[in-house]
């Protein structure tokens, strides 16, 4: 019984661990920006929950302000949105973000929609092929390490641009994390798209 418990304590303290060091990962994108002297080519913003009345969520529309800034200072950047339609959606997540640009003065023709991808592998994946010169992920700032780790097991060196996550209730950043922490475990495990 002892070495039972012995066992289940040596398991329960390397899973703590694992989690420490994801958390810690985590946090070393959270206040990444791009720096205002680099020219960028391309940019990229990841999608997320569309609300019942087709407009963006709150984190999504945290996203999109990170990426009309960029954009204001790179106009000649097209910007990707991407991301497929959820059972619980009533359009894409890629639709929702071309309606938001367009209603806050982005060139429809600018922006390119990819409504394929599921996550955040295929967010990269599928949209890689319109990539061109320096490009920037825009993501949450808890998400951004997720993504830039994805982007590179796909052979892809993207800079990243962290969207400032604010919310009313601070428990709420705990789920957050909580989620990103398994999430990025999983991508270390089974993150690459063959």
């Amino acid at each position: 019984m002892r070495k039972l418990l012995k066992f289940s304590g040596g398991i329960l303290a390397s899973f703590l661990l694992l989690c420490l060091i994801c958390l810690g990962l985590i946090l070393s994108k959270v206040d990444t920006s791009v720096a205002k002297d680099h020219k960028i080519d391309t940019i990229l913003v990841l999608g997320a929950k569309v609300e019942a009345n087709k407009k963006p969520s709150h984190i999504m529309q945290e996203r999109l302000k990170a990426a009309r800034l960029l954009a204001q200072k790179n106009p000649q950047a097209p910007i990707i949105v991407s991301g497929a339609k959820r059972t619980d959606e009533p359009i894409s997540e890629a639709a929702s973000m071309k309606n938001y640009l367009v209603g806050h003065g982005i060139a429809r023709e600018r922006i390119i929609a990819e409504t394929k991808a599921q996550n955040t592998a295929e967010n990269i994946y599928y949209s890689k092929k319109y990539f061109c010169g320096k490009t920037v992920v825009v993501t949450s700032d808890f998400h951004l390490y997720r993504a830039l780790y994805l982007a590179k097991r796909q052979g892809l060196k993207l800079m990243g641009q962290a969207a400032v996550t604010t919310v009313d209730v601070p428990l709420a950043y705990v789920s957050y994390y909580s989620h990103e922490v398994f999430g990025l475990m999983d991508a270390f495990v089974f993150g690459s798209i063959s």
